[in-house]
């Protein structure tokens, strides 16, 4: 996976500057993103923040410099960044819970190790270090509330007519899941502008898919079959500085394919499938005035199936 392999290059930049300036917009740009980016997908990875990283990176090489070697605590202070003795000692104390004295006399010193990034399978997850990157899902006998647009732009036609529909009949619409696919592919015919057809989707529980409506809305089977669901990680962008939602979605949507390549037993099934697409909506895109306004969070789902032995 390149962006995995860009990412370890940019903690290998880290790592060898850690004694010097670690520029983070040299790191982004080693990661190949925006800093922006950058920043995000490393908090993601990893569960600490850039800044984080690098002061606990450093206070774990400074321990070990003064439990080894001669130096000074001013030209260790000045080494890793820090303005005056009392300012490294301060740090010190909080990350080590000693100060740099006792640590030197044999205390108790506290280790960060450099961190690395790797994809393993576990138990049929994806995990990128102890975080699973993707999971499966299947869906089997559900029943679906959907609308079904046709017209240009019609994602935004039909999860409109899902939120007024959401919002005047249901209490826990915020709680629900909603799904959506295109039958046709997004833009099957040409630019954005064309009409193809959309399907909004939110999956219903127990009785509630008994009948051919359910609160006046039409009632359908949900797709079926085994999926591979992966997070969208909305990181691309137009020259204007707004989302490209579809690029993002493209992008993530390798991320999920490779995966599924690293799981082995599996293969892509669009054999009368599509690929669909979960929206993750925030409360207050079901009640503001301007849901545009408020991006929700997306999960691509590949259908995949068992290769056969």
């Amino acid at each position: 996976m390149e962006w995995l392999t860009k990412m370890n290059e940019a903690l290998a930049y880290i790592e060898e500057n850690l004694e010097g300036t670690v520029d983070h917009r040299r790191a982004a740009q080693i990661a190949c993103c925006s800093l922006t980016r950058f920043q995000r997908m490393f908090t993601f990875l990893t569960d600490v923040t850039v800044g984080e990283y690098v002061r606990c990176r450093r206070m774990t090489l400074a321990a070990r410099e003064l439990r080894d070697t001669e130096i000074k605590i001013i030209d260790l202070a000045a080494k890793y960044g820090y303005d005056s003795p009392e300012a490294f000692t301060r740090a010190f104390r909080a990350f080590h819970g000693i100060a740099p004295t006792a640590a030197r006399k044999g205390g108790c010193i506290r280790e960060y190790p450099p961190l690395s990034l790797e994809i393993t399978v576990r138990e049929g997850s994806t995990m990128l270090g102890e975080k699973p990157l993707v999971r499966m899902e299947e869906l089997s006998g559900r029943r679906v509330v959907v609308f079904t647009v046709n017209c240009p732009e019609p994602e935004t036609r039909a999860w409109n007519l899902m939120r007024e529909w959401a919002v005047r009949n249901l209490r826990d619409y915020e709680a629900r899941r909603y799904i959506g696919y295109a039958p046709g592919g997004h833009h099957p015919d040409g630019p954005e502008e064309t009409a193809h057809a959309y399907c909004a989707m939110m999956i219903l529980h127990g009785d509630e898919g008994n009948e051919e409506n359910f609160f006046g809305a039409r009632v359908a089977d949900a797709p079926r079959g085994v999926f591979l669901v992966g997070d969208v990680a909305l990181n691309e962008y137009f020259e204007d500085g707004t989302i490209d939602i579809g690029l993002s979605m493209k992008n993530s949507s390798m991320t999920v394919y490779e995966c599924m390549v690293n799981m082995g037993g599996y293969e892509m099934d669009f054999d009368g499938r599509n690929y669909l697409e979960e929206h993750v909506f925030q409360k207050q895109w079901f009640t503001s005035g301007h849901p545009e306004e408020i991006l929700p969070e997306y999960k691509f789902w590949l259908p995949i199936r068992k290769v056969n032995p």
